[in-house]
């Protein structure tokens, strides 16, 4: 269960590595170590780590024999509720881009919607200004008027629609309840 880096053996952990499993996380730490910044940080703690963890190590092998077995009991806790989380989201295994993809999906959804509603209403102006014919501002006013009216009419089509399924939602889940309760 130990891993040697560098000649030197290292104990390795099922919670860290199944954190590095993850797409996201595993792309993160790339970057990382792929950036000049990241790459001076990593040389900056290996430098404090030999200068100052490194000389400590042989005086606390002793004492960590004694503790060892509750970090490896808190290790396999990490893991197994690890588990449990991969259970419940699955999301966290996909790529990172497809995650990205959602992200911006979820994040620009109101301005996709602002955009289509504002494309949908200038054609149906557009079109109700060639059914009325004409030039002019009464052209432009009725035009507009019916414009309004148009849209205000699939407005409520739509909220009517939305309200009808959630009505059949209600007497569906009544007529369960009421099942339920005869039996």
């Amino acid at each position: 269960m130990a891993a040697q880096v560098n000649g030197e053996v290292h104990p390795s952990s099922a919670t860290l590595s199944h954190l590095t499993e993850y797409p996201v996380v595993s792309d993160g730490i790339a970057y990382f170590k792929g950036n000049p910044y990241g790459q001076k940080s990593i040389e900056l703690g290996d430098s404090a780590y030999k200068t100052f963890a490194k000389p400590v190590i042989p005086y606390i092998a002793k004492p960590y024999q004694y503790i060892s077995p509750y970090v490896k009991k808190a290790d396999l806790i990490g893991d197994s509720t690890l588990n449990k989380i991969d259970e419940r989201l699955p999301a966290l295994k996909k790529p990172t881009g497809e995650l990205w993809q959602e992200g911006k999906n979820l994040v620009f959804f109101p301005v996709r919607k602002g955009v289509e509603t504002k494309d949908h209403v200038f054609d149906v102006y557009s079109s109700e200004y060639k059914k009325v014919g004409g030039d002019g501002l009464v052209t432009s006013s009725k035009a507009l008027v019916s414009t309004g009216l148009v849209v205000t009419s699939e407005a409520l089509a739509w909220i009517g629609d939305l309200l009808r399924a959630g009505k059949v939602q209600a007497k569906e889940a009544g007529n369960d309840l009421a099942r339920q309760a005869n039996h």
